[in-house]
């Protein structure tokens, strides 16, 4: 009877020893992890979706808290932070270079002789800044003494330095010995290059301040041909019509316009400066 119940009680501790042996520590591991809240697993893999972590070797270990200065802007995103301010590279403002000065469009009229047929013979001289007693521009020899006009468009010649200071353009004046101001085929009146107060394009003569005196006058007179930087004046009638008409040049040097061909006839050449 002793011996009976003697063999059972070792049989017992025999099953539970071979138990014990046959029981995984690995195994027993992934137990203990599965029971954990919000994990699951495999055979070599437990994830804890609620601490998002994984038992996987993934190289260096990454510390979960960065500071949050160190996060890039798409890290900073994935965690609901706001992205880093602009950098300022540098406090000093970028250099620009400066805008050029515009260029004035200014120059002196050489006066030059021609021929019968129109050609250029040689230069007389240049349009003078001073004006005579009766007030009239004339030729004179010295650049020194030239008058600088400024083209500024519609026909006008902006003057720049001449010595009369309240008419601001170059343009053409009734002659005082006319009584009008009409020029036509045969006509024995003629026009005056003179300092001129402003009058419309294509308007008749009027009566606007310049250096001659109480007498009708016309600026915007001057057509400028780049080619030849020829300058070519015109006339406007009283009627409307529109006169044709030639510079020349007497032996004292002033400058005259008539409709009619004279025996000195000259061409005015703009020369930018």
């Amino acid at each position: 009877m002793i011996s009976l119940r003697l063999f059972n009680v070792l049989s017992l501790l025999a099953q539970t020893a071979i138990s014990g042996a046959l029981a995984s520590p690995h195994s027993a591991g992934l137990a203990g992890r599965a029971m954990q809240p919000g994990c699951a697993t495999s055979a070599d893999f437990a994830a804890c979706h609620s601490t998002r972590r994984s038992y996987r070797h993934e190289g260096p270990h990454r510390d979960e808290n960065p500071d949050p200065t160190d996060l890039t802007n798409a890290e900073r995103l994935a965690r609901r932070l706001p992205l880093k301010p602009p950098t300022r590279r540098s406090s000093a403002r970028r250099a620009t270079a400066s805008p050029a000065p515009q260029p004035v469009n200014r120059g002196y009229i050489e006066v030059w002789s021609i021929d019968d047929n129109g050609s250029r013979t040689g230069v007389l001289g240049y349009v003078s800044r001073t004006t005579r007693d009766l007030g009239q521009h004339v030729v004179q020899q010295s650049l020194d003494d030239a008058l600088f006009v400024s083209p500024s468009g519609n026909g006008y010649l902006v003057s720049l330095n001449s010595d009369v200071s309240f008419p601001a353009f170059l343009g053409l004046v009734q002659s005082p010995e006319d009584t009008t101001s009409g020029l036509a085929e045969g006509s024995l009146n003629y026009l005056v290059l003179a300092s001129t107060g402003q009058t419309a394009p294509n308007a008749t003569p009027q009566s606007v301040s310049n250096s001659l005196g109480p007498f009708l006058a016309e600026s915007p007179v001057w057509t400028f041909d780049p080619a030849t930087n020829t300058l070519t004046a015109s006339w406007i009638n009283p009627d409307g019509s529109l006169a044709p008409i030639n510079p020349f040049i007497t032996d004292d040097n002033s400058i005259y316009f008539s409709e009619d061909r004279q025996q000195q006839e000259i061409e005015f050449v703009y020369v930018s400066a």
